[in-house]
């Protein structure tokens, strides 16, 4: 689907789905640090919220972020904050990088048109899967702050994706689609291995919209010399057209006169 980049309602509901996941996130951090409520209760209270959000809004931008369900689980799998010794850490970083790197290489395979083609269900099981392994081995909880802006950050990468999604090159599955693997390393991942997938992904889609505009200026250069050829042949073929009509006018008169 083309989107009209110029009408603001191209872009209410990327917005109302971040503000939505802003008061989601705020929501939970004051149930469980100033309401202190019992983390079941927090859990059961965020479930609910989710699941109807999921129910009333229904557009295309909410379902290709998969709601607030990410996000959610996000906020609450990581705060529980333990000691972590040097092996731990390695480990945590060891899976981060190739969640991160594998991420990034399927985003630059699928600008580029050399992709490795994988249905959507085995790259969600590939995120589920590195999500759960960077739980497991996590050892910090994330600051209400840093978790914030992970979350606001992760909805507009993933309205990156769906916008530009038209102008990427043909293949078996829509790239909008793949919005929720493209950035879910967004919200777990360390911070190094998050800016380089960050900085990878815009410069990806910032390539495909510069070689789209760049696809489209040869056929405007085409047209305007034929433009111009046909404008400039014009004034000659009505002259043409005169000096025939008054040759054959001369040669009438000739004719009359009786001149041979």
């Amino acid at each position: 689907m083309l989107h009209d980049f110029a009408l603001v309602t191209t872009y209410l509901p990327i917005l109302a789905l971040t503000l939505r996941a802003a008061l989601l996130v705020s929501f939970v951090y004051w149930g469980m640090y100033s309401a202190a409520l019992a983390f079941p209760s927090v859990i059961m209270l965020t479930a609910s919220i989710v699941f109807l959000d999921s129910q009333l809004m229904r557009s295309h931008a909410d379902m290709a972020s998969g709601h607030l369900c990410l996000c959610a689980l996000a906020v609450l799998t990581q705060q529980s904050a333990r000691q972590c010794g040097e092996g731990g850490m390695l480990a945590m970083m060891l899976v981060d990088l190739v969640w991160s790197t594998l991420v990034s290489a399927d985003l630059v395979g699928g600008v580029t048109g050399v992709r490795v083609h994988l249905p959507p269900s085995t790259k969600a099981l590939l995120a589920c899967a590195f999500a759960s392994a960077h739980v497991l081995v996590g050892c910090a909880a994330i600051p209400f702050f840093e978790m914030l802006t992970r979350a606001v950050l992760f909805y507009v990468l993933c309205a990156v994706v769906i916008l530009c999604s038209p102008f990427m090159p043909p293949g078996p599955t829509q790239h909008a689609h793949s919005a929720l693997h493209l950035c879910a390393p967004v919200l777990f991942v360390h911070h190094y291995p998050m800016i380089a997938s960050v900085l990878v992904l815009i410069a990806s889609h910032a390539r495909l919209i510069y070689a789209s505009m760049q696809r489209r200026r040869p056929d405007a250069s085409r047209t305007e010399p034929d433009v111009a050829v046909r404008r400039d042949a014009s004034p000659h073929a009505g002259k043409s057209a005169e000096i025939n009509e008054l040759s054959q006018k001369l040669a009438a008169a000739k004719r009359a006169h009786g001149i041979a």
